[in-house]
């Protein structure tokens, strides 16, 4: 009997749990199903982003990329809302007042990502493409790009750029919790360019040198940004200092 009620609350949570991803996955279903109509005008947008026409070699390959970009678009849609989620996974566990600060991360977060998204479509995409396409051009080679790789590699760029510009939010939510001191993230540089490094070869699309580049100067940027988020929100939330014991109280005129 005992056994039974110490495993009650953990199976609990496991069912919350198993609830909770349930619906995601149903938000970002329909995300996708809201996408679907307008995923043909999204793949003429990335199509003209590479600059050159792109055709398909397979019957199937242009319902499957549309598919991929309903679903890329679905889960962009669908983010807050998985965001929604997890904070009512957690949310019994916390204060209220902590509650209330967690949707204001919720919609920093989404607007996080949404910045990185744009910012790799209006810049980083764009010089990634017009180097690669340029440089086989200027090599006496025609561009023969396929739909299919082309877009994809598009959206993964999309999606990590995403990603990558919620490193400053993730700093400053760790030094608010007091998990990590700004001081500490300021010794940490020099380890964390090598990180930035290994993130960004593994993150890049493609492994030549201009992608890698063009991940790894917005990471180190974002780090040096989420440094100066962290001091604030360490400073913010760190409780005052205890008053020293021994010393002389004051007294009142």
């Amino acid at each position: 009997m005992i056994d039974n009620m110490k495993k009650a609350p953990f199976w609990d949570h496991i069912v919350e749990l198993r609830r909770r991803i349930l619906r995601s996955l149903f938000w970002l279903a329909a995300g996708m199903l809201v996408s679907f109509p307008f995923a043909d005008r999204i793949l003429s947008i990335l199509g003209k982003t590479a600059g050159v026409p792109m055709v398909f070699t397979a019957p199937t390959e242009a319902f499957w990329i549309t598919l991929k970009v309903a679903v890329f678009m679905g889960a962009c849609l669908a983010y807050p809302f998985i965001l929604y989620e997890v904070w009512a996974f957690v949310s019994p566990g916390l204060y209220r007042k902590e509650r209330r600060r967690f949707f204001g991360w919720v919609g920093a977060g989404t607007l996080s990502f949404g910045a990185g998204v744009a910012f790799s479509h209006f810049v980083a995409l764009p010089a990634a493409l017009h180097f690669l396409v340029g440089f086989g051009q200027r090599e006496g080679l025609q561009a023969f790009l396929g739909v299919d790789r082309t877009v994809s590699f598009e959206l993964r760029f999309l999606f990590v750029f995403g990603l990558i510009f919620e490193l400053p939010l993730m700093m400053a939510f760790a030094g608010a919790r007091g998990w990590v001191s700004p001081e500490s993230l300021r010794k940490g540089r020099r380890w964390a360019l090598v990180g930035n490094a290994i993130a960004a070869s593994i993150l890049s699309p493609t492994q030549d040198f201009l992608n890698m580049m063009i991940m790894f100067v917005p990471l180190v940027v974002l780090y040096e940004s989420g440094i100066l988020l962290a001091s604030w929100t360490w400073n913010r939330h760190r409780p005052a200092p205890a008053p020293v014991s021994g010393s002389p109280a004051r007294t009142v005129p």
